[in-house]
Parts: C-alpha cells; sequence; structure tokens
C-alpha cells in the first residue's frame, strides 16, 4: 500500500529540531482534523489554506510534498526494476 503523506510528513517530527518542515510536521501531528487518509496536494493545500492555522507554513507543505512526490517516484522506479530482473 502506498504511505499516505501525513505518514511521510511524520517521518520529520522532532521534538527538539527547529527547523521549517520539522515545525510543520510536529504542528501536523497535532491536528487531528487533519485529512490523514488523503495524498492530493490540492485537497491537502485548500484543509491547510482554509483552516486559517498553518498560514505561515505553506512554503514547508510546498518543500514537503515536493519531497513526497520524490520519494513515491523514486520507489516506484525501484519496484519496476525489481519486477523486470
Amino acid at each position: 500500500m502506498d504511505q499516505q503523506f501525513f505518514q511521510f510528513a511524520m517521518t520529520f517530527r522532532d521534538p527538539y529540531k527547529k527547523d521549517s518542515l520539522t515545525h510543520f510536521a510536529n504542528k501536523l501531528e497535532e491536528d487531528s482534523g487533519f485529512p490523514r487518509n488523503h495524498s492530493d496536494y490540492y485537497e491537502l493545500a485548500d484543509y491547510l489554506e482554509l483552516s486559517g492555522e498553518y498560514t505561515n507554513h505553506i512554503s514547508a507543505f510546498d518543500e514537503m510534498y515536493q519531497l513526497y512526490k520524490e520519494r513515491k517516484e523514486q520507489a516506484s522506479k525501484t519496484i519496476m526494476k525489481s519486477e523486470e530482473a
């Protein structure tokens, strides 16, 4: 099963680090209303923008979502190579 964006974001949690991605992940963990079972960029972005609590975190979300997409593409290529072998 594919990893959802929320699961990916949780790999950035850390109570001590203060970078923007970690701060965003820590904030997501506390948000019980975040759509945890969704990974569509537009659906997640709409939630973040409409909630009003993430105004300062939109660039961190964009950066993290790009990393998420790259990781999924990399995993997909690895699976395809292993199936060819």
